[in-house]
C-alpha cells in the first residue's frame, strides 16, 4: 500500500491490521471513541479538550496475530482560530509515519514502533505517564502493574509501611481503582495520615476519573482543614475535575473566588485548567474572569487565560459574551481593552 491510499491516521492503524485505542491528553485523561478521533483528526467536529492551541491525544496500538507488544505514540495536532485541527499538520505526521514505518506494522515491529523526532510527537511528564499506563491497562484489561499490591498494602497501613517504598506506578493502579469499596475506603480512612506527597500523588491521579462520594466528601473536608494552603488547594481542585457532583463543585469554586486563594495564579490556572467546564453559567465565569483581571496589574494572565477557555467549543460562546457584560468592573473593562489592543497589533 502506498502512502498516497492513506488519508487519515485512522486508516493507516486499520490497514496496518492494528487494533487502537485513543486518549485525550489535553487535561485530563479520557478515552477517546474510534470514530469520534477520526472526525476530529478529519476536522469535522472540534477536540472538546484542546490546550495551548493544540490536541493533544495519546494512541495505543497492537496486532495480536504477530505478538502481544503494544506500541505508544504521543502526539499534538495543532488547532485553528476555529478549534479544528490543522489538516495540512496531521497530513505532515502522517507522511513522517508512513516514510519512517511504511504501511505495514512488520517494520514498526522491527523499530520498536518509533517515530524519527517530528514536531508533533510529545513527552509526557512522569505523573502522566503513569496516569497513562494505569488509564489504558486498564482499558485494555492487562491487569494491574507489578507495583498495585504493594501500593495496595501500604494505604491499609501506612502508619507501618515506608512510603517511600512506594511506586508511583502503584499509586496511580491504585486511583485508576477507585470505584472498588476496598480501595476508596481505605484511602479516606487513611488520608490524613499519608505524608503530604502521597496526598498530594493521589490527588493529581483522581482528577482522570470520577470520584465516589466518599472520597470527595473526604477532599473537601481536607482542603477546609487547610483553607490558607494554596498547594494543598492546587491539588485538592484537580482532583475534582471529573466529579459528577456539580453542586459541591460549584460551591467550592465560588468559596474558592471570594478568599484570599483567588489571588493566586497557581489557583486561578487549576481552576481554567481543570474545572473550566464548571464555569459555564454567565454569573461564575464573569466572577473568574474578575478575579483574573485583579491578580494580574499587567493583564498577562488574563490575556493567557482568555486565549485558553475561547479555544474550547463547550465555553467558546460563554467567553466571548462575558467581553460584552455591561455589569464588568472597571478592572476587567481595562484587561478586555488590553485584549482588544493586543489582537490589533
Amino acid at each position: 500500500m502506498s502512502k498516497h491510499e492513506i488519508s487519515s491516521i485512522s486508516e493507516f492503524l486499520l490497514h496496518a491490521g492494528t487494533d487502537y485505542r485513543v486518549f485525550d491528553m489535553g487535561r485530563t485523561i479520557r478515552e477517546v471513541p474510534s470514530q469520534q478521533f477520526l472526525e476530529q483528526e478529519n476536522g469535522q467536529i472540534k477536540p472538546p479538550f484542546t490546550r495551548a492551541q493544540h490536541a493533544w491525544f495519546g494512541i495505543v496500538f497492537w496486532d495480536k496475530t504477530r505478538s502481544e507488544q503494544q506500541y505508544i505514540w504521543f502526539v499534538k495536532l495543532p488547532t485553528d482560530e476555529n478549534g479544528l485541527i490543522v489538516s495540512a499538520c496531521r497530513n505532515h505526521f502522517l507522511q513522517i509515519i508512513v516514510d519512517a514505518l511504511g504501511a505495514e506494522l512488520e517494520n514498526a515491529d522491527k523499530k520498536n514502533g518509533q517515530l524519527p523526532d517530528n514536531p508533533y510527537s510529545f513527552i509526557p511528564n512522569q505523573n502522566q505517564i503513569a496516569d497513562f499506563n494505569s488509564k489504558s491497562r486498564g482499558v485494555l484489561s492487562l491487569g494491574k502493574s507489578q507495583y498495585f499490591e504493594a501500593a495496595k498494602a501500604y494505604i491499609n497501613s501506612p502508619m507501618v509501611i515506608d512510603w517511600q517504598s512506594i511506586a508511583l506506578q502503584g499509586l496511580t493502579d491504585l486511583v485508576a481503582d477507585i470505584d472498588a469499596a476496598e480501595i476508596h475506603n481505605s484511602i479516606c480512612r487513611h488520608f490524613s495520615h499519608f505524608p503530604e506527597q502521597v496526598q498530594c500523588q493521589l490527588l493529581i491521579s483522581m482528577e482522570n476519573y470520577p470520584l465516589p462520594d466518599t472520597c470527595m466528601h473526604t477532599i473537601l473536608s481536607w482542603m477546609n482543614q487547610h483553607s490558607e494552603d494554596e498547594v494543598k488547594w492546587q491539588h485538592g481542585l484537580r482532583s475534582l475535575s471529573q466529579t459528577a457532583d456539580s453542586d459541591k463543585v460549584l460551591a467550592l469554586l465560588t468559596q474558592t473566588l471570594e478568599s484570599n486563594l483567588s489571588k493566586r495564579h497557581n489557583i486561578l490556572v487549576i481552576i481554567s485548567g481543570r474545572l473550566w467546564h464548571y464555569l459555564s453559567t454567565p454569573e461564575l465565569l464573569l466572577k473568574f474572569f474578575e478575579k483574573v483581571a485583579e491578580a494580574d496589574p499587567n493583564f498577562d494572565l488574563f490575556l493567557g487565560i482568555f486565549q485558553d477557555l475561547v479555544q474550547l467549543p463547550d465555553l467558546r460562546e460563554q467567553v466571548l459574551a462575558m467581553l460584552r457584560n455591561p455589569s464588568k468592573s472597571d478592572t476587567l473593562s481595562a484587561a478586555v481593552g488590553r485584549l482588544f489592543s493586543a489582537h490589533k497589533s
